[in-house]
Formats: C-alpha cells, sequence, structure tokens
C-alpha cells in the first residue's frame, strides 16, 4: 500500500511538472495581435478581410511584416474586439488605419470601453503600435480619442506627397540616434500626417519641424504611433521601391523595438546547422540501408533500371550532401551507381528525352572531382552533341525537363568552354517558356508554370484559378539555380534566367501555407491541399540557393525559408530516417495520392533527392 500511494505521489510531482513546463514555455512566446475591427475592410471582388492583415499577401497587406515577427520566434494572430480579456493573451497590439465611412458602411469607431482597456493593457505592460494614414484616409476623431491618452494627436493634413513614380519625394534621410534607424540611411514614407505631443511623450523622428514618429513610455507599457501603415508589403521591399530605399531594415528594426519592450526573450523558431545535418544525415541513411546495391532495378508497378530520372534526383542531393559533408561512403556509393550503368542513360546516347539525361547531372560531377576518368562524361557529352547536331529545339515540352536537362547542357558548356551549349540550352528554354501549349508554358502575370500543354486555360482547378502543380514549379527553380551555378558570369543569358527566378520566388512568397508548406496546387488548397515535401522541399532550395549566391535579398527571404525548412525536418523526418508527405510521380494534384506522414510513395528516392538539395543550402546560410 506505501509503494503504491509513493507511485502515485511521484505520478503527480510528474504531471504537475509537466503542466508547469508547458505553461511557462507556452506563455514564453510573444503574441503580436494585429487589429481587424477598427480597420475591417473587405475585398469588393471576393468579399474577403483585406488590406494590412497577416493574412493578406498582396501589396495591401502586412504578410511580409507577419513573417519578420515569426523569424524573430513570435506569434502572429488577428485581434477582433480588444476586450481586456482578448488583450491579456497578447503582448503587442497594432493598429493600422481604421476605416472611414468611404471604406466600411458601418465603421467600428473607437468607443469608450475600447479605449478604456487599451489604456489599462498598455499601463501593465502592453506594447501598442499605432500606424494611421494621412487625413483623408483614417478616422481620426475616435483614433485620437485613444491616443491623446498617450499625449499624441494625429493632425489633418498630408505630408510627403508622392506622384507616380517619384519615389524621392517620399524620401526621408538623416536620422537621430534611436534603436528604429540603426543602420539606416534612407527610408520612404508616403503621404503622412504628422502629431502633436504633450505630457511624457517624445518624438522619435522630426522633419522640418513636423513629428513624423512618436514614443511614449506609459506605466510598464509603451506606445509607438505614426501617421502612415508604412511597412505594408507594396513599401516593405523592392518590388517597387528602389533599391536605395531601407525599409525592410526599418521593418526588422521596429519588430525589434517592439518586442524588446514586451520584456520577454525573442526565440527564434530556427533549425540549427547540426539538426540540419543530423536529418540529411539519417535520411540517406535509411534509403542507402534499403537500397544497399546502388544499381539494383526498381520494381514498382514495372521494372525500370535505376539510372531513370528518380533515382538521378537523389544522387543529385547526395552530392550536394557530399560537398558539405565529404563521407567517402557517399562518394562510394555514387560512383557504384555509374559504374553499374557503364556511365550510360536509358535509352542510350541517342535519346533526347530530358527525364532519361537525369543521371548525366551527377555522373558529370563525378568527373569533376576525378578528371582522369574521361569515361564518367563520354555517353552525357556524346548524347547531347547528338541533339546539337540537329534543328530540333522542342523536347522539353513538359517543366519537368528543365531540371532534368538544362543543367548537363551548362555542365558540358562549363568544362568544355563551348558557348553551343549555352545557346542551345536557351533556345530549348524559350522554346518551353513562349511556345509549348498555347503561347508557352510559363504564365508572364502570376509568374508560375504550366506543367505541360494539359494544363493551358481554359483548363483550370476547381476554385478556379490557374493550375500550378507545385513540384513542377520546384523543378523549374531548381533548374535555374542549378543551370547558373556553371553559367559563365558575363552570359548573355544570365539576365533572362535572373530575372525568371526572382520573379518566380515573389509568386512563391505569395502563395506559401502559414505552416510554412506549400500545397501541391499552388493556388486552390481545396485541391488535395495539405503538407508535401517534394515541392516545398525544391522551393527551399532555390530560395535559398538564390540567398546564398547573392540574387535573393536575405532579409526578406530568409524567414520564408526557415519556416519551410523547419516544417520539413520537425514534419516528415520519421525516427527512422523515412519521409512522410512525400507525393509520388505524377504530374498533378491528383496524382499519388493520398499524401501523408506514414504513406509510402510508388518512388523514395526523388522525394529525398529534393530533401537533401534543400537541407544542403539551408546549411550553408550565414
Amino acid at each position: 500500500m506505501k509503494n503504491s500511494n509513493n507511485s502515485l505521489k511521484l505520478f503527480l510531482i510528474i504531471v504537475t511538472f509537466l503542466f508547469c513546463y508547458a505553461v511557462q514555455n507556452s506563455a514564453a512566446q510573444t503574441v503580436v495581435g494585429l487589429d481587424n475591427w477598427f480597420n475591417h475592410e473587405t475585398n469588393a471582388k471576393t468579399g474577403l478581410p483585406f488590406h494590412y492583415l497577416w493574412t493578406d499577401k498582396e501589396w495591401s497587406g502586412y504578410s511580409r511584416w507577419g513573417q519578420i515577427f515569426e523569424s524573430r520566434g513570435a506569434a502572429i494572430k488577428t485581434i477582433e474586439k480588444p476586450t481586456i480579456t482578448v488583450l491579456n493573451g497578447i503582448d503587442v497590439y497594432i493598429i493600422v488605419d481604421p476605416d472611414t465611412t468611404t471604406e466600411s458602411k458601418s465603421p467600428n469607431y473607437l468607443q469608450e470601453d475600447d479605449i478604456k482597456a487599451i489604456k489599462k493593457w498598455v499601463n501593465k505592460g502592453g506594447v501598442l503600435a499605432i500606424l494611421a494614414n494621412d487625413a483623408p484616409n483614417c478616422e481620426f476623431t475616435h483614433l485620437n480619442m485613444l491616443m491623446k491618452n498617450f499625449g499624441m494627436t494625429l493632425n489633418h493634413v498630408t505630408l510627403h506627397p508622392v506622384t507616380g513614380t517619384n519615389f524621392e519625394m517620399g524620401a526621408s534621410r538623416d536620422f537621430p540616434d534611436h534603436p528604429l534607424f540603426k543602420g539606416l540611411s534612407k527610408i520612404y514614407i508616403k503621404e503622412v500626417s504628422d502629431i502633436n505631443l504633450s505630457g511624457k511623450a517624445k518624438a522619435v523622428f522630426t522633419e522640418n519641424g513636423k513629428v513624423l514618429m512618436a514614443e511614449n513610455k506609459y506605466g510598464r507599457g509603451y506606445v509607438f504611433a505614426i501617421g502612415d501603415p508604412w511597412i505594408y508589403n507594396e513599401y516593405i521591399d523592392h518590388d517597387r521601391l528602389p533599391e536605395s530605399f531601407e525599409n525592410r531594415k526599418a521593418a526588422e528594426n521596429l519588430t525589434d523595438l517592439l518586442l524588446g519592450y514586451t520584456r520577454k526573450p525573442i526565440i527564434v523558431q530556427t533549425i540549427p546547422k547540426e539538426k540540419t545535418m543530423e536529418a540529411m544525415v539519417l535520411a540517406n541513411k535509411y534509403f542507402m540501408e534499403k537500397w544497399p546495391d546502388a544499381g539494383k532495378p526498381i520494381v514498382t508497378d514495372r521494372e525500370r533500371p535505376s539510372n531513370i530520372w528518380t533515382r538521378g534526383v537523389y544522387y543529385e542531393g547526395l552530392m550536394a550532401l557530399y560537398k558539405i559533408k565529404p563521407d567517402s561512403a557517399y562518394l562510394n556509393y555514387a560512383v557504384s551507381w555509374g559504374e553499374f550503368h557503364k556511365w550510360g542513360m536509358r535509352d542510350g546516347v541517342k535519346t533526347r528525352n530530358g527525364d532519361n539525361q537525369c543521371c548525366g547531372q551527377t555522373y558529370i560531377d563525378l568527373y569533376l572531382l576525378d578528371k582522369s576518368k574521361s569515361e564518367r562524361i563520354r555517353d552525357i557529352r556524346a548524347c547531347i552533341d547528338n541533339m546539337l547536331a540537329t534543328d530540333k529545339i522542342d523536347d522539353w515540352n513538359w517543366i519537368d525537363a528543365l531540371q532534368m536537362a538544362m543543367p548537363v547542357f551548362a555542365r558540358l558548356g562549363s568544362i568544355y568552354n563551348e558557348n553551343m551549349y549555352y545557346q542551345r540550352m536557351h533556345e530549348m528554354f524559350l522554346y518551353t517558356k513562349r511556345l509549348h501549349g498555347t503561347n508557352g508554358l510559363y504564365n508572364f502575370t502570376d509568374h508560375l508554370w504550366w506543367r505541360d500543354k494539359d494544363f493551358d486555360p481554359p483548363y483550370a482547378e476547381p476554385n478556379g484559378k490557374n493550375c500550378y502543380w507545385s513540384r513542377g514549379n520546384g523543378w523549374v527553380l531548381a533548374a535555374l539555380a542549378r543551370t547558373m551555378d556553371f553559367l559563365p558570369d558575363d552570359s548573355p543569358y544570365r539576365i533572362e534566367y535572373t530575372t525568371v527566378f526572382r520573379e518566380m520566388a515573389d509568386a512563391l512568397v505569395a502563395c506559401q501555407r502559414d505552416d510554412g508548406f506549400w500545397n501541391v496546387s499552388l493556388l486552390d488548397p481545396s485541391d488535395f491541399g495539405g503538407k508535401e515535401l517534394t515541392g516545398t522541399s525544391l522551393f527551399v532550395y532555390g530560395i535559398a540557393w538564390g540567398i546564398n549566391n547573392g540574387i535573393l535579398d536575405k532579409g526578406k527571404y530568409l524567414p520564408v525559408v526557415q519556416k519551410a525548412w523547419k516544417a520539413l525536418v520537425d514534419d516528415c523526418v520519421h525516427p527512422n530516417g523515412f519521409l512522410g508527405y512525400v507525393q509520388g510521380t505524377g504530374k498533378e494534384p491528383k496524382d499519388s495520392q493520398p499524401v501523408g506522414y506514414d504513406n509510402v510513395p510508388n518512388f523514395e528516392d526523388f522525394g529525398l533527392g529534393c530533401f537533401l538539395l534543400a537541407g544542403s543550402e539551408m546549411y550553408k546560410i550565414r
């Protein structure tokens, strides 16, 4: 009986400890609430809330600022009416541009109970940020009833009017010594109202005698104010702004300033380099142990040789892993694969099929490690030379082929210093982009690719939008990265590839899921929506590569890939290294379904290859 009582006491102690630990960890994360009560506009076309919201990924939204908060370990939340109960669940409260009657038929004005709750919350330690607007576009009367409690009122004026793209009209310089302006030389503020101060409120930034930004340490809390929405998506990066403006850095500084006043530690939720390496090594170990014979045929619905594209993609990933972890076992595994196939392709040197040529990327990479082994490059060069001996340039009629074959041409061009490989590769790329299908497979408006002619409009997803298959677009992004790796810096084709690469990156950021993944159908989460590893991994690979090679802005894109990579490692990697959420072979969302944590795809190899490519670039980010 005594032992039983002791066991019960021990059990209760453990349960209590775990509960307290969970509560403590939960409380440790800073929560940033964005108002959607006083700013409550709806999109006339969709009927959905928009304008200055975390969920709005268009230029009108704050999705990019939300990503900065998340990169600092904060949780973001949308707030309706700010009762004291609601406010007690957040640490930072952001009110942006309360509605006028032209923006909402029935605006939710700040009422006495709202003001009382907000004032009490700030006094107890809450951090309030008010980003208003200029006079015609913001409801000042009720907003000022709140702000005057903190020694601030907005004036009914419009400063910094900007005509068209004359962005210098909105430029601000000559900043004071304040944490908000650390490392800044020029920012953009368009059409802003200035602020009158009283009591303990202080100017943060004054221009021509007008206070554009102000602050007040009120009770145990803090209030920041600016008469402009300022750092929404349109003006946080360089989508429109010239490169000389530093609004992204200003947004990061403001984020750190607000979080600092919460007095909570900033918990950056990222995957450390060590864990990245562990995840790659574990996943690869699982596969190598399952396939100890590199030459063994692959048997699914039928038998296929192991030098097909699925295995070729795996070896791309393995070689990327080998470059950052030069384990001889990895090299020997790749060499034995090539030797088994006598460094040849499925269907021989006369094949024009990009899928068959994919293996050539690894053959060439292994040749570059030992140039005395000319047999490693013999057949793949002969294969591509056979294509160059004809005028045919329409072989890549599905976008997957770009990843399978373009990097082969680029590698040969680099090795032999022969422009003919680059030129033919470019001609074939442009044919795919502009001519296959109805008017090419690239949508110049959406900056995404249809998989092949079968998905050109009028084909549409169930929600009426274009069908952009995740992995297909991932193949293109990876193709551009792996091609530019071997393209001369002065190549006349680099501008084309860089432009498309950047356009795609922006389009992909806009459709990333809140959990970090991308759907198999990029614009329709209702069509087999859910977590998926291969497309997500390829996007992480491409975007991280862009960061590492100075093509994409690190400040803007790093939070995107950190979020996605964390999701991949945390949600997909089984304890034994098996990878979940891999969509098997196919060409559209419905293929190889269901996709889940425990579902085994028809081919496991290429999913691992995508994962290793992503991890290798994430590991290299400084």
